[in-house]
């Protein structure tokens, strides 16, 4: 199946997203995240491929595509990480990346991510623990937590449907970064005055910034309005021990690859050059590290450490892809589904034989993830332990080359995996 809608709206929005480099500035103070020591014992003990049942032969082969496309220039620098049941069998650095001052940092796996959407598997994911607590109701109306959330066709738009790409608002304008109070609120405005653009939940189509926004602006309604990255910090960052990962404003001394790399020279990170900085659908940060402490917290049904983050049930529904019933009746029909298989906020592999996140097509249908622009991705296979992240210090080509990189990296190290 081909999901034209997803797809052809991520490439809209990667192309804006490429737009937004030369922003917008910003009033106000900006969030800082606080310095913290990154250098702790890594949770993902570095093991051989045999020991967690990985074909080091076929392994060689990702590593040795890794290793082409490299030596053509397809990108300046690349991080590929994947670890099978907690355990790394694969760490490969290269190149250089751009830290605003230069283009020639070694990439060696310390430096912090812009994840950009996979930002938003973040997001939901703390959204899904402010659900279980009782705080938030998936089939509400967004009204009931945002007033202004109403003229327009918005009045029967769900925080569900915000978390599947089916809200039907997914081109709002004036969106931008949300470090302080004043950003916030103006991104507040402006989905609450945008209409919708078709029935919401009669399809899905990617939004690039808004449903999560909507789903985060929820949870802080109801978490008394503290910033959205110290809700984060208090419910997720914190007890998966992921020093890295924020929605603020790294330390002035933290190591950051600026992707796309700016042309000019020195460019400092911040609102007025990346207009997505802290904004809860792409405006993340992290090492490869703690997007991996996340990824595997999935794999382990919510747990981290022996403790539960997230609940059994609210962990099934958040990975129950939300319209397969929908799906499977347009197959039956002979039609092309309206619908993709999004999960709350992770995309799932599904039936698709060739994902446009990079999904490929040999890992598990029941493997969900996430991209960020065409510059990031991360996922995680239940079936076979597998998670994986995959970073590149700056934009490929093209989409289309994107897609075939990811897609054959993810093919190749899947097809390592035995057992």
């Amino acid at each position: 199946m081909k999901h034209e809608n997803g797809e052809t709206n991520r490439r809209q929005f990667i192309k804006t997203s490429g737009a937004m480099v030369a922003g917008l500035t910003v009033v106000g103070c900006a969030t800082q995240a606080k310095a913290g020591s990154m250098n702790e014992v890594n949770p993902f003990p570095a093991v051989s491929p045999e020991s967690v049942n990985v074909d080091p032969g076929r392994l060689q082969a990702a590593i040795d595509f890794l290793d082409e496309e490299f030596a053509k220039g397809s990108f300046p620098g690349v991080s590929l990480v994947a670890t099978r049941h907690g355990e790394t069998f694969l760490e490969e650095y290269r190149g250089t990346y751009c830290d605003g001052q230069t283009r020639d940092v070694p990439v060696d796996g310390q430096q912090l991510n812009m994840v950009y959407s996979f930002s938003k598997v973040i997001t939901a994911t703390v959204v899904v623990m402010v659900h279980q607590d009782g705080l938030l109701d998936y089939d509400a109306p967004v009204s009931t937590y945002l007033p202004g959330f109403k003229d327009g066709g918005k009045d029967k738009i769900t925080l569900r449907q915000c978390l599947t790409h089916s809200a039907g608002i997914p081109s709002v304008q004036g969106m931008g970064p949300v470090l302080n109070d004043v950003s916030w609120q103006k991104n507040v405005d402006a989905v609450c005055a945008h209409e919708t653009e078709w029935a919401p939940g009669s399809k899905t189509a990617y939004h690039g910034l808004s449903g999560a926004f909507v789903a985060a602006a929820c949870a802080r309604t109801v978490c008394g309005m503290k910033p959205w990255n110290e809700i984060c910090r208090e419910r997720l960052f914190d007890p998966l021990g992921a020093k890295s990962m924020t929605f603020g404003l790294p330390p002035a001394d933290a190591q950051v690859a600026l992707t796309p790399q700016p042309k000019n020279l020195p460019t400092p990170l911040d609102p007025a050059h990346f207009a997505m900085v802290g904004h809860p659908g792409g405006g993340g940060f992290a090492r490869a590290e703690d997007m991996l402490r996340l990824l595997n917290m999935h794999l382990n049904g919510g747990v981290w450490n022996g403790k539960r983050l997230i609940g059994k049930d609210a962990f099934a529904e958040m990975h129950r892809v939300q319209y397969a019933k929908e799906i499977e009746a347009a197959v039956a029909a002979g039609k092309a589904p309206s619908h993709e298989f999004w999960a709350l906020g992770w995309l799932t592999r599904g039936t698709t034989k060739t994902g446009w996140f990079g999904f490929g097509d040999t890992v598990s249908e029941d493997t969900y993830g996430h991209a960020g622009i065409d510059t990031v991705i991360g996922l995680a296979d239940p079936k076979s332990g597998l998670a994986l992240t995959y970073l590149t210090a700056n934009s490929p080509k093209s989409v289309e080359e994107t897609t075939r990189m990811r897609n054959e990296v993810t093919n190749l190290v899947a097809k390592s995996l035995k057992g």
